[in-house]
C-alpha cells in the first residue's frame, strides 16, 4: 500500500502520495458519478439543473460499448451550463468542469490530475464505476461525493462503500424514479447511504455541497487495502497484493481462469483475481452463467461432430464386414439423444 502523507493522511497519486494544498481542501467539490442503463438520460436531467457557477469538479462513468463513437461530453455540455470534456490521461483537474470516461478505459483520480487507463475489467465493464469511486476516496477522502444513478446489476456499490468509509458523502438516485432501478437499489441495500433523492434534488444537493466546508481534512484512518485496489485498476497490482485483501475462494475468474480471492466489505462480498479482474456477486453470477452456456454450446458442437463422423463412417463401411456398420449407426443415434438434451438445457429447460 502506498504511504500516506503524515500531515493529511491522504495520497496524491497512485505512484507517490502527497498532500494537496490546504487551500484546495475546503469543500465537497470532487463529485464522482456512476451509471449504466438509463444513465445518460438521468445525467442530462441532473446537469440541466446545476447552476452556471457550479464550482465542483465532476467525473462520470457510464457503462458504454468499447466501440461507442458518440461524444458523451458534448451531449452533456449541451444539456446544461457546466463545461463538459472527455477525460484524458494526465489532464489537470479544473473546477467547474465535468469529465467523462472514454470507451474501453477506466477513469481514475489522483490529486490534481486524472488517469485514463486500459486496466482489467471490473464488474464486466471498462470503464467501471467502482475503480473511479475508489481512486477518488484514495486521493481526496472527505472531499468526495459519490453518486449512483440508474443502471443494471451493482457496479458502484463497492465504490460507494469506499467513499463512505473514506469520509466522503454518498448519494443514490431514488430507485422508484430510476429508469433501471437495480444499480441504485443494490447501492442502498449494501451501504449506509447519506442521501436517497430524486434527480432534481441531487442537483441541488451537489450545488450546496460544493460550497460546504468538509468537517475534517482526512479520514480518521485509511480504508484497508484501498491503495492496492486502486493499483490493480492501473495495472500496478500483484498476486501478493490481492492475497492480502481477502481469502482465496473456490471459484475461478471467468475472464482469465485464475483463482479468485473473496473480499468482504460491510457484509458485501466481492471477488478479485491476481491479474486484476474484479467482480461483484451479481456480475460474477452473470459471467458464470455465460461460461455455462459457452460450455454447453461447445459440448453440443463436439457431440454433433462426432455423430456426423460416425454416420460418415457407417456410410462408407463395407456391408461385408458384419456388425460394424449398424454399430456406428447406433452410436450416432445415441449421440443425437445427447444433443437433444443439450439443446433443451440451452433453451432453458423447455422443449
Amino acid at each position: 500500500m502506498a504511504e500516506l502523507d503524515p500531515a493529511t493522511g491522504l495520497p496524491a497519486s497512485l505512484d507517490e502520495p502527497q498532500s494537496a494544498p490546504a487551500a484546495t481542501r475546503a469543500t465537497h467539490d470532487i463529485i464522482v458519478i456512476g451509471a449504466s442503463a438509463g444513465g445518460l438520460t438521468a445525467l442530462k436531467r441532473l446537469v440541466s439543473r446545476l447552476p452556471p457557477d457550479y464550482p465542483g469538479s465532476m467525473f462520470v462513468v457510464v457503462h458504454i460499448s468499447p466501440e461507442a463513437s458518440g461524444d458523451m461530453a458534448a451531449i452533456l455540455a449541451r444539456a446544461g451550463p457546466v463545461r463538459a470534456v472527455a477525460a484524458q490521461d494526465g489532464l489537470a483537474i479544473e473546477p467547474g468542469t465535468l469529465y467523462t470516461a472514454p470507451p474501453d478505459h477506466h477513469l481514475l483520480l489522483e490529486v490534481g490530475r486524472m488517469r485514463v487507463v486500459r486496466g482489467p475489467r471490473e464488474n464486466r465493464h471498462r470503464p467501471a464505476v467502482d475503480p473511479l469511486f475508489r481512486s477518488a476516496a484514495w486521493a481526496y477522502g472527505p472531499r468526495v461525493v459519490g453518486v449512483v444513478l440508474s443502471g443494471h446489476l451493482d457496479d458502484g456499490t463497492a465504490g460507494l462503500w469506499a467513499v463512505k468509509n473514506g469520509g466522503g458523502i454518498t448519494v443514490v438516485q431514488d430507485p422508484g424514479e430510476a429508469e433501471h432501478p437495480e444499480m441504485p437499489a443494490n447501492a442502498l441495500m449494501h451501504n449506509r447511504v447519506d442521501h436517497r433523492l430524486p434527480l432534481a434534488d441531487i442537483a441541488d444537493l451537489l450545488a450546496r455541497l460544493a460550497r460546504q466546508p468538509v468537517e475534517r481534512d482526512a479520514p480518521a484512518e485509511p480504508v484497508p487495502g484501498l491503495g492496492e485496489e486502486v493499483g490493480f485498476a492501473a495495472f500496478q497490482g500483484h498476486m501478493g497484493d490481492v492475497a492480502r485483501l481477502g481469502a482465496r475462494s473456490p471459484f475461478t475468474c471467468p475472464s482469465c481462469r485464475g483463482a479468485l480471492w473473496e473480499l468482504e466489505e460491510g457484509g458485501h462480498l466481492r471477488y478479485r483475481c491476481h491479474t486484476g479482474h474484479a467482480f461483484s456477486q451479481g456480475s460474477l453470477l452473470v459471467d458464470q452463467t455465460l461460461a455455462i452456456e459457452e460450455g454447453l454450446y461447445s459440448a453440443l458442437r463436439a457431440v454433433e461432430e462426432k455423430a456426423a463422423a460416425l454416420r460418415r463412417l457407417a456410410e462408407r463401411w463395407p456391408e461385408s464386414i458384419s456388425g460394424v456398420k449398424p454399430d456406428y449407426a447406433r452410436r450416432a443415434a445415441e449421440l443425437d439423444g445427447t444433443a437433444d438434451v443439450l439443446r433443451t438445457l440451452l433453451a432453458g429447460g423447455e422443449k
